[in-house]
């Protein structure tokens, strides 16, 4: 059971960071839909493991 959560949290940051990285590039390029769109995306992902 603890090597489940483990993974599963594991999954997560590798998830949240990938989004803050296409945060990142979206703000370089100065693109406002795409930055929002990952702004829900993180935070979507952010929210996850309360549910755990």
């Amino acid at each position: 059971m603890t090597i489940q959560y483990t993974m599963a949290y594991l999954f997560l940051l590798v998830a949240i960071f990938w989004a803050m990285t296409q945060m990142s590039i979206a703000l370089e390029e100065s693109d406002m839909e795409k930055f929002v769109i990952w702004t829900g995306i993180a935070s979507v992902i952010a929210c996850l493991p309360m549910s755990f």
